[in-house]
């Protein structure tokens, strides 16, 4: 099972570049976002947030679980609703399709298609 988990991570580790409708484009490496080829500017945290529901589309994360395992319990700050609202507001710029979506009373997940 050990095994198995490690192989299946390498996979993940292993795919820096994840694309949604052709048009939406997240690098892992560069940090970047772009949709139909412009980039849209995200701070560090927002790409955070990005990059960690992207690579779990469908499964939903409370704001607790997203802050938790993206910076740890000791970590003061950044409000995960708040990240999430500028987050779509860019993405809006670009396109009307939501990639975030909010499952109400239990969290947000990443619109798998």
């Amino acid at each position: 099972r050990i095994e198995a988990h490690l192989r299946r991570e390498a996979r993940i580790q292993g795919k820096t570049e994840f694309r949604y409708d052709n048009d939406l484009i997240i690098d892992l490496n560069s940090r970047k976002v772009s949709f139909d080829n412009q980039v849209i500017e995200l701070t560090k945290s927002e790409f955070d947030i990005v990059a960690f529901l992207s690579r779990h589309p469908g499964q939903v994360f409370d704001r607790e679980m997203i802050y938790e395992k993206l910076w740890g319990l000791d970590r003061d700050g950044d409000n995960v609703t708040e990240l999430i609202r500028r987050i779509r507001n860019k993405i809006r710029e670009h396109t009307d399709r939501e990639f975030i979506e909010t499952v109400w009373g239990c969290g947000y997940r990443w619109a798998a298609k």
